[in-house]
């Protein structure tokens, strides 16, 4: 009978209390199925069994869906594929070009190529644009 005590409280508190804090912080807006405080009292009455329900049917899709904050909507996007193509290690993997244009290897066989974002000239000028642009559409709202 203890066992079954033990077993019973390591499953609502692994497995109930976290789906019952999923629901309650899930907005109402974006509830696939049933309302609110329906889900609530479903993973309460019925624990494990309500709690697998929501995992199942209930919960939200948020792979799928992305906001884009508030003060990057004037920036113009750039995908994956864009980004890799700009960063370094992006380039490297890319066979289609030079990693490191004007890169020369030097004495030693030790290249002069840029070791990580940091180093890649490139990379931080857009990275400095792409801050002073969210900085003045902050202070323009």
């Amino acid at each position: 009978m203890l066992l079954v005590g033990v077993l019973f409280g390591l499953v609502t508190i692994g497995f109930v209390v976290p789906c019952l804090i999923d629901v309650a912080v899930t907005p109402a807006w974006d509830m696939r199925s049933l309302t609110k405080p329906a889900w609530v009292l479903l993973v309460v009455f019925f624990s494990a069994f309500g709690a697998a329900a929501w995992l199942a049917v209930g919960r939200p899709d948020r792979r799928r869906r992305t906001l884009p904050l508030p003060r990057l909507q004037g920036v113009p996007p750039f995908g994956q594929q864009e980004a890799l193509r700009r960063h370094p290690a992006g380039r490297a993997m890319d066979p289609g070009t030079d990693p490191w244009p004007g890169s020369a290897v030097r004495a030693g066989g030790i290249s002069n190529r840029p070791l990580g974002p940091d180093d890649d000239q490139e990379f931080l000028d857009e990275l400095a644009r792409r801050i002073r642009h969210a900085r003045e559409t902050d202070t323009d709202a």
